[in-house]
């Protein structure tokens, strides 16, 4: 289970998320402008959500920053049908005009959204990536997911999520009409949302042998994520392979946003910031 997690984990940004990445290598992209991450948005078609991704959006556009987003974007999202349903086209339209003025926007799919693809970067010019991309920053080796495939304990899920991520599900959620697709996808978050509730924290939290296999087989040196929904920043051991794990605090609670520039790495929350990277003094 580990060997496939890592493998999973080391997917390029033009693999397909949940695809069979075990013979995968990913490219590293190299960042030369400042960097926003966020995580967990869970649009849901409120005003108020809507409202907070446009501010992140227009934050990303005045400072000049690429922007990634780590998955949960969208409360869920049943495929490329979506697309032409009332429910997200302001969030929509938005995505387009940022990365009409330049703003580079990249997802990372997470476990709501993991049927969003190429029909979605033609429609909003946003990249999608695998479950997981590298990136280098500053001479630093970043890399980003959603994090859904660092919960190994919480084994139930992580066999339903190769059932989904399957290529059969892919094409059946494509073949279905959208009304029917919208019922089922509403239907399965529900059940989610309650077994979740009926889980343990162990079996809810991330693998940390997975993690570190990533620092010591890679040399990462430092891994963001969001979905735990419990914000983490962590200096791994050297025994462990001496690298940084970072859980993003859930952006649609208090719009936290991770930045790293020459300034170096700080969280913030959209309207206020909070104190700098605490461990880190030089340019990432």
């Amino acid at each position: 289970m580990l060997d496939r997690s890592v493998s999973e984990l080391k997917a390029p940004i033009n693999e397909p998320a949940g695809g069979d990445l075990s013979e995968a290598t990913p490219a590293v992209l190299k960042v030369h402008r400042p960097a926003l991450f966020a995580a967990d948005l869970h649009l849901d078609g409120s005003e108020p959500a809507r409202e907070r991704l446009q501010q992140l959006l227009r934050v990303a556009h005045s400072e000049g920053a690429d922007l990634y987003l780590l998955g949960d974007v969208f409360h869920y999202w049943f495929g490329r049908k979506h697309l032409a349903l009332p429910m997200f086209r302001r969030e929509i339209q938005l995505f387009r005009a940022m990365s009409s003025l330049g703003v580079s926007i990249t997802i990372v799919p997470g476990n709501r959204d993991f049927l969003l693809d190429e029909a979605f970067t033609r429609e909003t010019g946003v990249k999608v990536s695998g479950d997981s991309m590298l990136i280098e920053l500053g001479g630093e080796r970043v890399h980003l997911s959603h994090g859904d495939l660092f919960g190994l304990a919480d084994v139930r899920y992580q066999r339903m999520r190769r059932v989904l991520h399957s290529a059969p599900i892919r094409r059946l959620a494509a073949s279905l009409p959208a009304v029917v697709v919208n019922a089922l996808a509403r239907r399965l978050r529900r059940h989610s949302e309650t077994v979740v509730l009926e889980k343990s924290p162990e079996t809810l939290a991330p693998d940390r042998e997975s993690i570190a296999a990533l620092f010591s087989g890679t040399s990462i040196d430092v891994v963001v994520c969001g979905h735990f929904h419990e914000a983490r920043d962590e200096a791994f051991p050297p025994s462990e392979g001496g690298g940084r794990f970072r859980i993003l605090e859930p952006f649609e609670e208090h719009g936290y946003v991770l930045s790293a520039s020459s300034a170096g790495w700080r969280e913030r929350r959209l309207g206020g910031e909070a104190d700098p990277y605490p461990t880190r003094t030089s340019a990432p």
